[in-house]
């Protein structure tokens, strides 16, 4: 149990080593119980692991008793929508997300269709812990029920946020990256409907990854490739399973996943009026982008379930990451990378501008990332450690330790998915991201080896 890695909402590892049929079983068996053996929604990711762990999902639901609504290959959005639609109990989400293929996960989702938050993931962690699950008796066992179709109305949901006559005159070609995922068939209904071009890269559900499944820029070469060379309007990379998106211009231009949320944010703000949350790690480009619009940036934990749970709770009209994920309030409690895509669609055809013309009108700061590996017994060592070296700045300690300055900031904080240490810099230039981040990373390693405090 030490190496799975148990965060808000979700439990993932490696399967066959620590992500297990019997681990994932009993998972399935508190969540039934959690769920008080209502009706769950279930959906699966492509990868090789995920029909695996479907079984041993279903067998641990219906061994509490609980009614199980197969949507089969489906992006988590849809999955999340389905609950809400359907008024189920809650859902599961089999899905690996952005890790590679050797990874695989569960994401459970409330009867709000958002993912749990701390308060609800530790509940269901004390029923896993203490097994205390209900067993349903034989003749208490309910059906599992497949060909679910809530796909046309999971598409009515997307269209009705957008100003889709706006966009279908502009007749966009849009290269889209699905990474070998399960969303091209229902994307491809997604364009038709919005009269764009659709022009798939990927599409193939084979769960067999082209490359690297986050949609960041390093993972953008054929993207970049075939969107210049079919005159594509824009590109867009999707995360594995849809909630996350990042973007390549006309010209080639493969933009960092930081650029998602502030392109979102202004055709959410010129609509509605709002605040708008995001997380400590988050680049502060959707701060001008507020500000331009009179709004204010809300902060928060990284992760789903904090920034949504705060932006429900504050009544915000958007709330997402530097992850490339962005949900719509109060619409949807659930990041959604085609929603989002459509944003920046709906952006480009009211003003006729170009996505290359608006990602130019977000401010220049340099930011840099980087992981370091760093086994979960240490981590406290290092952040306690960087938490007395910035007292003097007054740090942010309310996820991990974030320090800001008048030219940036600094976040180092422990992944909630992996064993590693991660430190994100912004500052306004790049030469001084790359000074803080080398003393950062200098300091991280020498606290490992336990000489952080007279470093």
């Amino acid at each position: 149990m030490r190496h799975l890695k148990i965060g808000t909402s979700s439990v993932r590892g490696v399967v066959g080593d620590e992500l297990t049929p019997e681990i994932v079983a009993n998972f399935a068996c508190a969540f039934g119980t959690w769920c008080e053996a209502g009706t769950v929604v279930i959906g699966r990711d492509t990868r090789a692991s995920s029909s695996m762990l479907r079984a041993a999902v279903t067998s641990g639901l219906l061994a509490t008793g609980c009614e199980i609504l197969d949507l089969g290959l489906a992006s988590t959005p849809l999955i999340a929508f389905a609950v809400r639609e359907l008024g189920a109990g809650g859902g599961l989400a089999i899905t690996g997300s952005h890790n590679d293929g050797s990874w695989n996960a569960l994401k459970f989702i409330g009867p709000d269709g958002a993912l749990l938050n701390a308060v609800k993931t530790e509940e269901l962690l004390d029923l896993y812990h203490a097994s205390h699950f209900h067993r349903a008796s034989w003749d208490q066992l309910r059906p599992v029920a497949g060909g679910i179709d809530v796909a046309g109305r999971y598409l009515d949901h997307l269209l009705a946020g957008l100003d889709a006559e706006a966009i279908r005159p502009r007749r966009f070609r849009v290269a889209v990256d699905f990474c070998n995922g399960p969303l091209a068939p229902l994307a491809a209904r997604y364009f038709d409907a919005l009269g764009c071009t659709l022009l798939p890269i990927h599409a193939e559900p084979t769960g067999h990854f082209a490359h690297a499944p986050a949609p960041r820029p390093e993972h953008m070469a054929t993207l970049v490739h075939e969107a210049t060379g079919r005159g594509a309007d824009l590109g867009a990379a999707l995360n594995v399973d849809g909630d996350r998106v990042a973007f390549v211009t006309h010209d080639g231009a493969a933009l960092s996943e930081e650029y998602t949320l502030p392109l979102a944010a202004r055709t959410r703000l010129r609509r509605r009026a709002g605040t708008i949350v995001t997380n400590l790690s988050t680049s502060k480009m959707v701060d001008a982008v507020a500000h331009a619009f009179g709004q204010q940036v809300l902060r928060t934990a990284v992760g789903e379930s904090h920034v949504i749970e705060l932006g429900s709770a504050e009544g915000a009209v958007l709330a997402g990451e530097g992850s490339g994920g962005v949900a719509v309030l109060p619409g949807g409690l659930a990041f959604d990378g085609l929603l989002t895509l459509g944003l920046v669609l709906e952006e480009m055809a009211v003003g006729g501008s170009s996505l290359r013309d608006l990602a130019d009108e977000l401010p220049r700061l340099a930011m840099r990332k980087q992981e370091l590996p760093c086994p979960p017994n240490l981590v406290h060592r290092v952040v306690e450690g960087f938490r007395q070296r910035h007292s003097e700045s007054d740090p942010d300690g309310s996820d991990g330790v974030r320090v800001s300055w008048p030219d940036g900031w600094l976040h180092v904080r422990a992944s909630n998915t992996e064993p590693l240490l991660r430190v994100i810099v912004e500052t306004t230039t790049p030469e001084r991201a790359e000074a803080v981040l080398a003393d950062t990373l200098g300091y991280a390693r020498r606290a490992m080896q336990g000489h952080g405090a007279s470093a």
